[in-house]
């Protein structure tokens, strides 16, 4: 619906206004929170790279502002959006039925897709949640909170196989939620959901021209910096999230939002000084014309 509306405007707007990297860095928290996938926007990126339409260094950018933008997601899970969910569903099959111009049959499509994408996260994390009263999993969920690498593990295979950040960290809302994770525990899990997720972005460069591959792999190497960063700090950094929570009397799910935020944020601002040297460093990496 969003591609019916923008139709080949798209490829304008996006070539127009990442001239500089913290354009870029807009653009790309700007379409991920519309189209609530960092993966989706950051294909977008390298097929733009693959076809000669972007920079690499325009790429990096909107990697980055997708990273911020996914967050979005957690935040709405966190406010309970997801309760909302089939009225969207069905003002968006209504609209889309009795819509007599294209562009509002498209807007129905937009509503639709919307709904749709919050009541299959609901329908996941409600039945996933219901994991945290079982005893195989709470043996699994304490051996990840003494071992911090178990939870990023598991987090990159859960999130590369379900091919959304966004859906694995709402996963991990509702079982921290249900009582099944500890903060130290919910984490690494969420810390892994973001390294899995360039999963997406591996298999869009596949087959791709060289700049495609370098997208990919700053998209992977600024992912996994920012995992090893907050790995480093994680019982700091819990217990910050935990002493905010007391104080301002933060829901658990609301708790792992403002953690995925927080660490969104602070990885791309200490990224963006050092987007040549990504770039450069990407380069020798993957080395040629």
């Amino acid at each position: 619906g969003l591609k019916s509306i923008a139709g080949s405007k798209l490829r304008d707007y996006i070539d127009r206004y990442t001239s500089k990297p913290w354009k870029g860095m807009l653009v790309g928290m700007i379409l991920t929170v519309v189209i609530q996938s960092s993966s989706a926007t950051s294909a977008i990126a390298i097929s733009f790279v693959r076809a000669g339409l972007m920079t690499l260094e325009q790429s990096v950018g909107i990697i980055i502002g997708a990273n911020i933008g996914t967050t979005v997601t957690s935040f709405l899970i966190g406010l309970k959006v997801e309760a909302l969910a089939l009225y969207f569903v069905f003002l968006g099959v209504l609209i889309f039925m009795f819509g007599k111009r294209k562009k509002v049959t498209y807007a129905g499509q937009i509503l639709l897709g919307f709904g749709m994408l919050f009541f299959g996260l609901r329908l996941m994390g409600d039945e996933l949640s219901m994991l945290g009263h079982t005893e195989a999993f709470a043996a699994l969920a304490t051996a990840m909170a003494d071992h911090p690498l178990l939870g990023i593990i598991t987090g990159i295979i859960m999130t590369a196989l379900v091919q959304s950040s966004s859906a694995m960290i709402g996963i991990v809302q509702k079982i921290y939620e249900a009582g099944g994770l500890t903060l130290t525990a919910a984490l690494p899990l969420v810390f892994g959901s973001n390294i899995g997720t360039t999963i997406t972005a591996i298999i869009a460069s596949i087959g791709g021209s060289l700049s495609a591959k370098r997208s990919a792999a700053i998209n992977v190497i600024f992912n996994v910096l920012g995992t090893i960063l907050f790995m480093i700090l994680l019982h700091p950094f819990a217990q910050f999230i935990e002493t905010l929570s007391a104080q301002f009397d933060i829901s658990p799910m609301m708790q792992i939002a403002i953690a995925t935020i927080i660490r969104a944020l602070v990885i791309s601002l200490i990224a963006y000084p050092f987007i040549k040297t990504m770039v450069a460093f990407a380069k020798k990496v993957l080395p040629g014309e």
